[in-house]
């Protein structure tokens, strides 16, 4: 019985440290997503994402983007508009059994064009997923919805 506890107490504490490593790695992620959007650079975004991303669309299809065509879409973007985006407190992170780490959360992103000063606001909620590739994660898997 006390192999059985000490068993237990040893998972547990390493499941515990598994979540505070993943929490801190996935908060990296998110702050250099964060820096690159609030910066306007495309190149700096892209390099967050993985080679290829299955992108989750409203209607629930799943569509594939290349880390080109994701840095193409930002320079796009960024071309017309600047952005600023806050992120709730309410982020998980959690390790799936493929690898894989899931993140959940929600925030504002809100876009002011550069021509007219007009803004527009967002508030939605994600649920992506991230690939650890040569030890760093990348964004695999996005999904972002209204909320």
């Amino acid at each position: 019985m006390k192999n059985f506890i000490l068993l237990t107490a040893l998972l547990l504490t390493a499941v515990s440290m598994q979540a505070q490593t993943i929490d801190a790695e996935i908060a990296a992620l998110g702050n250099a997503w964060e820096a690159a959007y609030e910066r306007g650079d495309a190149a700096a975004l892209a390099a967050v994402y993985a080679e290829k991303v299955e992108i989750v669309n409203a209607d629930g299809s799943i569509r594939t983007a290349t880390r080109a065509d994701i840095e193409a879409n930002w320079a796009k973007t960024f071309a017309g508009n600047t952005g600023t985006i806050e992120f709730a407190d309410d982020m998980t992170a959690t390790l799936l059994s493929d690898g894989k780490a899931s993140t959940k959360g929600s925030f504002t992103q809100t876009m002011t064009n550069k021509e007219t000063g007009e803004t527009e606001t967002f508030r939605g909620r994600f649920d992506h997923h991230a690939v650890k590739v040569d030890g760093r994660w990348l964004l695999s898997r996005m999904k972002v919805m209204p909320q």
